[in-house]
């Protein structure tokens, strides 16, 4: 993995998230990573508490971190990492593939037969189970990180369909 340049963190940033813009600054372990708002995002507020990435030059994973000033989170991932305890969640490169599928639906809920296939070198067991989303207050059963994936997917899916929520879907985590 290269990440020496400024321009070498934009092109790995893009094959993920191509739509946004970054500033980018490095610092000893990798490159804080800040989206760059448009006038409209600025105006609505949506840079307040806005995350921030770490990129790690070493193994080229990407985190999220908190929205503290880009020295502040170098400094933290740095001394984390030194101490074993990298933070942040991991959401580059993609560790899972999670697929659902209807299984049925009424008015209260949906169930959807969930499958999440690890990309992780060496893979994770694949997890397969039923997934139900309460249609009003979006808790899901069973609770688990993926399955939060997966509702939160279905979710947005449901909104940019006028409500009707997906027959089959597939993200990656």
């Amino acid at each position: 993995m290269q990440l020496d340049t400024a321009e070498q963190a934009l092109a790995y940033l893009a094959q993920f998230d191509p739509e946004t813009n970054y500033t980018v600054w490095p610092f000893e372990m990798g490159w804080v990573c800040q989206p760059i708002l448009t006038p409209e995002q600025h105006e609505a507020g949506m840079g307040l508490g806005l995350a921030n990435l770490v990129i790690d030059s070493q193994t080229g994973i990407v985190t999220v971190q908190s929205s503290l000033a880009p020295q502040t989170i170098a400094a933290d991932y740095t001394q984390a990492k030194r101490t074993g305890r990298p933070t942040g969640n991991q959401i580059y490169p993609h560790q899972w593939n999670i697929t659902i599928r209807r299984v049925r639906e009424d008015p209260e809920t949906i169930v959807y037969q969930m499958t999440a296939v690890s990309l992780k070198d060496p893979p994770e067991p694949t997890q397969e189970h039923p997934l139900t989303i309460n249609k009003s207050t979006f808790l899901i059963d069973p609770a688990d990180s993926l399955s939060r994936v997966a509702m939160s997917y279905a979710e947005w899916m449901r909104r940019q369909n006028s409500g009707i929520w997906p027959e089959e879907a597939t993200t990656r985590r």
